[in-house]
């Protein structure tokens, strides 16, 4: 925990001390102020506890990269993912100066939170550097909304083409499954071949993602093509992203897998494309 996430833990417990002292307080008063301390101070520890066993989970679920301080070290700046279980990413740039309790979100978005860079260029500049997604993209997602002012600090964002920061042997396996589908639909589209039905895509993936492949390198194959995952039902996982043309493309792909997320394979991988014209 950073020094400024110790300030509402300390507040709960000073409040549910007085909860205690308050209940010890009313012990030789009166029968109505017997009940009505009692009542209130009862009361108080209970929905600090609830507080405090709240606050504790949400530490729990939270991943924090390395504090990125500012060179005359007035601002910390951190990247962080809050985990929900099963489903994107979701990803925040917090900023904050050194003793401010609740930090600023200058950045929101569903990339993985290790595809985000900060960099100080001096005492008031913050850079970030993350992935934007594609222009053929129909995701409200992406463009991932910046901020671009934090107090005294400029906020320079620097957005890259894609879905990966860092090129790598998944980055190129997902481009180019993006671009075996994107032109399996634009050749369909261009021969005036979809006419409103789905587009059949399973013969397109097996390239790309196969059975027996390691459920977690699908899924991040998936995710670094631009596709929005999401658990559908126990060993069954469903990506989606649109395509922008004439025609509303969707794209689906169903990934179904067995065992423990860490270890188990692709039993079956499917995918179309469902198409809709104005």
């Amino acid at each position: 925990m950073q020094p400024n996430e110790f300030i509402l833990p300390v507040i709960v417990l000073a409040a549910m001390f007085c909860g205690w002292r308050l209940i010890r307080f009313v012990r030789s008063r009166s029968t109505a102020a017997k009940v009505a301390g009692c009542v209130s101070g009862v009361g108080i520890i209970a929905l600090s506890g609830c507080v405090l066993l709240l606050y504790g989970f949400a530490m729990v679920k939270k991943y924090r990269s390395v504090l990125s301080v500012s060179p005359n070290g007035k601002y910390i700046a951190q990247v962080t993912e809050l985990d929900f279980g099963p489903g994107p990413f979701d990803t925040q740039v917090e900023i904050r100066s050194r003793w401010q309790v609740s930090p600023d979100i200058v950045l929101a978005g569903h990339g993985a939170p290790s595809d985000i860079e900060l960099t100080w260029r001096g005492n008031s500049e913050l850079a970030i550097r993350y992935p934007s997604g594609y222009a053929s993209d129909v995701n409200p997602a992406y463009p991932v909304p910046c901020e671009r002012q934090f107090k005294a600090v400029r906020i320079t964002c620097e957005p890259a083409t894609g879905y990966m920061l860092h090129p790598n042997a998944t980055a190129t396996r997902a481009q180019q499954l993006r671009a075996a589908i994107d032109q399996r639909y634009k050749e369909l589209s261009g021969a005036h071949a979809i006419g409103g039905n789905a587009v059949q895509i399973t013969d397109v993936l097996p390239k790309y993602i196969s059975e027996g492949e390691s459920y977690l390198e699908a899924l991040q194959t998936l995710m670094a093509a631009g596709f929005s995952v999401n658990r559908q039902s126990p060993g069954q996982d469903v990506g989606q992203y649109s395509i922008r043309s004439t025609c509303r493309g969707d794209v689906n792909v169903v990934l179904y897998w067995h065992g423990p997320t860490d270890s188990s394979v692709v039993q079956k991988v499917d995918g179309w494309i469902d198409v809709t014209c104005p």
